[in-house]
């Protein structure tokens, strides 16, 4: 999966292609002739493959749109020092932006093709330190090795049991006084978001997202797993959050229930790791 993922409420859907092959992955138990698709490491690594690949959805990726927001808010709650870590990088936007900002970036992430991509497009970039496939839950990273990582939108890709593997790992990796920052779509009804394949009956969520985090999810992961919250909320990066404008819309949509979710679909996390 990617952390430049392209953002679920534009309703992207994969060509028949990727339909097909998710299909032939899927578990055969029916009702009402639907089937939900099994998200096993292979269908999971076809699916981010495809967008990896495919330069023409470049505009709708979150990273691309979102990166600058995302990183302005980090930096406004925290300073970011030494390597930061861009897990789950997709083609690298974010990457990309954190190397505009003069910050010496690593890359990580589990499609291959998205890998090849980000060497690409980043390569000779001055403060560029490479770009590696590897397995969320196992970091090709040694201990304590960023003073930040970023790791966006991808959690809510992961099954419970590996969300915890992988937290584990960014854990491991983050440096004791180190930033974790991490953003996730804010309590998305997974339900609303799924389609059905017409030539077979299989169903998926659009975007494969398996999990659906709010604010207080979210501070609870971070300090099960060593950090202490610096930031935690749910907004709308469309909204400038690092503005005036921004945290006014977000403060009237807290206290105003008809908004729900919808008036802030993103939710920003930003954690400092505990030291010992």
């Amino acid at each position: 999966m990617s952390s430049a993922t392209p953002h679920y409420g534009l309703r992207r859907t994969p060509p028949f292609g990727v339909l097909q092959e998710l299909c032939d992955m899927s578990d055969p138990t029916t009702r009402d002739g639907y089937h939900e698709v099994e998200w096993t490491p292979q269908a999971v690594r076809r699916f981010w493959d495809f967008y990896g690949a495919n330069e023409a959805g470049e505009d709708s990726y979150f990273s691309k749109k979102f990166g600058a927001r995302i990183v302005g808010m980090a930096e406004r709650h925290a300073e970011l020092t030494g390597t930061v870590v861009d897990v789950g990088c997709g083609p690298g936007f974010l990457s990309e932006e954190l190397l505009r900002r003069g910050y010496m970036v690593r890359a990580v992430d589990s499609s291959a093709r998205s890998v090849q991509r980000v060497q690409t497009r980043l390569a000779g970039r001055r403060g560029f330190l490479g770009a590696e496939v590897g397995e969320l839950a196992a970091l090709p990273l040694p201990d304590a090795e960023a003073g930040a990582l970023f790791l966006v939108e991808v959690l809510e890709h992961l099954p419970e049991a590996h969300r915890e593997r992988v937290l584990d790992e960014v854990s491991r990796v983050v440096r004791p006084g180190g930033i974790f920052v991490a953003t996730t779509p804010h309590a998305e009804d997974l339900d609303a978001n799924k389609i059905a394949c017409p030539e077979c009956g299989c169903v998926f969520h659009r975007m494969q997202h398996m999990q659906s985090l709010d604010a207080a999810r979210m501070r609870a992961l971070l300090a099960q797993h060593g950090f202490d919250p610096l930031f935690v909320a749910a907004l709308n990066f469309r909204h400038f959050p690092n503005r005036w404008l921004g945290r006014l819309v977000r403060f009237a949509a807290e206290r105003v229930r008809a908004f729900g979710a919808a008036a802030t679909p993103h939710l920003l996390a930003i954690g400092r790791r505990r030291n010992g």
